[in-house]
């Protein structure tokens, strides 16, 4: 599968599950889009962590990301009304530059959907402001859509509704859903977070940085409170550190590169999910 481009950010199902409360829930999730905003992710794939989950699960993460994610004018049309999105309301606002829509250019104008279902014989149905319920669309030949992802519209009538998918906004991030192999598979470069890892360093960051930047995709994937990527793939702290230490794969391995501690002077016992985004990206999208 050809690689996605752009950055691509993992995190579990079991990303909130240290959550008190679907308020406290909902503004972690923020910080996460937040950050995906800040370091203009392409992608934010959220993988099952099942045995991590408690009280809020994947169900909950996708949507209240992938509400997040959407643009503020389209928020209500495409997302409706939904329990998982009780405290949207709480959500700190991306200010990505978003082109939601056009006025009519020639016959045409533009907006955007969600896609709700992937269907049979190359066809969509996608959530948008032309009706109220999801409409039936024709994916182009050339283009792969994924449930939860927003996609760009050309209208040519509104009533009756005439309408095409264009392509992907190019503009904003993406929410999808996937096994982590999966998501992994589609990038040429894959990085696990863990402080287990291999330790950053100034002079290994050059490295990473010119690595990073010469190929098309890169993933980097996160843990969740109290629950790091060892555990999910049932690895020890030993498994991994010997293997960095040797120069071979961690075993089992779903697509990783290379496992990377990007705190390794952290002073606190744990480090949440969404401070270790920031320090992580913050590194690892810098310029020379």
């Amino acid at each position: 599968m050809n690689a996605e481009d752009g950055l691509t950010i993992c995190v579990p199902s079991s990303l909130v599950r240290e959550a008190e409360d679907k308020r406290e829930a909902t503004r972690k999730l923020g910080y996460v889009a937040r950050a995906a905003a800040v370091f203009a992710a392409s992608r934010l794939v959220v993988f099952p962590d099942a045995e991590g989950e408690r009280r809020w699960g994947g169900g909950f993460v996708r949507t209240v990301l992938g509400y997040a994610a959407t643009p503020p004018d389209l928020r209500k049309e495409l997302w409706g009304q939904r329990d998982e999105l009780q405290y949207a309301g709480i959500l700190p606002p991306l200010r990505v530059p978003w082109q939601t829509g056009s006025p009519p250019d020639g016959d045409e104008s533009k907006t955007q959907g969600l896609v709700t279902e992937v269907g049979p014989e190359g066809r969509v149905r996608v959530n948008s402001p032309l009706r109220e319920h999801p409409i039936s669309l024709l994916v182009p030949s050339d283009m792969e859509v994924e449930q939860g992802e927003r996609v760009t519209i050309r209208v040519s009538s509104r009533e009756p509704v005439r309408a095409r998918i264009a392509g992907k906004p190019e503009v904003g991030f993406q929410v999808v859903g996937a096994d982590l192999s999966e998501a992994l598979a589609r990038e040429e470069y894959a990085i696990a977070t863990s402080r287990h890892g291999e330790e950053l360093s100034v002079s290994r960051l050059g490295e990473l940085v010119d690595r990073t930047s010469e190929v098309d995709g890169t993933a980097v994937a996160f843990g969740s409170p109290e629950r790091g990527l060892p555990d999910m793939l049932g690895l020890t702290p030993d498994d991994v550190r010997t293997a960095v230490a040797d120069g071979r794969p961690v075993e089992p391995d779903p697509g990783f590169d290379l496992w990377l501690n990007t705190i390794p002077a952290q002073g606190s016992g744990v480090v949440r999910t969404e401070e270790a985004l920031f320090a992580t990206l913050g590194s690892l999208t810098l310029t020379e």
